[in-house]
């Protein structure tokens, strides 16, 4: 599918909606508007209803109609696939962004964005890999190693995860199939193999990261259950960005909340969890606990 028509697929979609129900004439107004309709093409009748069924073959999102009449309205007949599926979500979010941009041009120096560093370049050849099941071969700098290393790895790529602005590759290693994850931005050099790897059956990349926040899996990633107490304004922020989809309120105090999670707590989450200082407390387990107080200390030392 061509770049250009995901896009208008991810705009029809953003422009239903945010309406909620809305008519063709509507559509073909705001359609005549769009920053993507940089040619001045009339959106015909036939074209929308194309859009209708590629969207819905595609990408999973039924747009129905509510009669037949000459003003009916449309709408999004499953508005939880959209909740449901995290790529079309980005997407959907990322674009409506990206038109939000474009239609503003006037105001840009008054939008303020955070820089997302390099690795954006190697995604072409990683989607080609993971659409073929093609090993990849590329070099690698770690930020644990003292020197650049300039010797050829050769993986099959599984997965790619983005993480506070970075990209991520998962893959497994062809000699014994061992799981490792690489940042993009960390790659120095990046080809396509022309040999095929038959891709696991039973793996799920949502799965995989399913107990983890963020991209770590180290020493201290066994799923067990966490409870956090948050406290002053804190909590709000929790309870509108969840740190992890198994999160859950257990108990409501005056000035707190606990939270209670079933997860990894690895090192992206004890690092998560640290840089809030004393906003929250970690309650169990007590392994876990005892790491944070010896940390803080650590940090207190530092200041004295």
């Amino acid at each position: 599918m061509a770049d250009s028509t995901l896009r208008k697929y991810i705009w029809l979609i953003n422009t239903i909606l945010d309406a909620g129900k809305i008519t063709f004439k509507e559509i073909s107004d705001k359609w005549d508007i769009s920053t993507l309709n940089y040619k001045g093409t009339e959106l015909s009748k036939r074209t929308f209803h194309n859009h209708r069924q590629a969207i819905l073959t595609e990408l999973g999102v039924d747009i129905q109609c509510s009669s037949m009449r000459e003003n009916s309205q449309y709408f999004i007949a499953n508005q939880e696939e959209l909740e449901n599926n995290e790529v079309l979500n980005w997407l959907t979010d990322s674009m409506a962004t990206e038109s939000l941009l474009l239609e503003n041009k006037a105001i840009s120096d008054k939008i303020v964005l955070e820089p997302v560093p390099g690795g954006r370049e190697w995604l072409p050849v990683l989607s080609q890999a993971l659409r073929d099941n093609l090993r990849i071969i590329f070099q690698y700098t770690s930020f644990h190693s003292t020197k650049n290393n300039l010797a050829d790895r050769i993986l099959e790529p599984l997965c790619l995860k983005l993480f506070k602005r970075r990209w991520y590759m998962l893959g497994q290693t062809v000699d014994s199939g061992k799981r490792l994850i690489f940042a993009l931005d960390r790659i120095t050099k990046l080809e396509l193999s022309s040999e095929q790897f038959t891709y696991p059956e039973d793996f799920s990349a949502k799965d995989f990261f399913a107990n983890f926040y963020g991209i770590c899996s180290d020493g201290y990633s066994t799923p067990t259950r966490v409870i956090l107490k948050c406290y002053r304004e804190f909590p709000k922020y929790v309870k509108s960005l969840p740190l992890h989809p198994s999160q859950e309120e257990l108990e409501h105090g005056d000035g707190f909340i606990t939270f209670g999670y079933y997860m990894s707590p690895a090192y992206d989450f004890i690092q998560e969890i640290m840089s809030h200082g004393d906003d929250i407390e970690v309650l169990t387990p007590i392994w876990l606990r005892n790491l944070l107080k010896e940390k803080s200390d650590s940090l207190a030392a530092l200041y004295k």
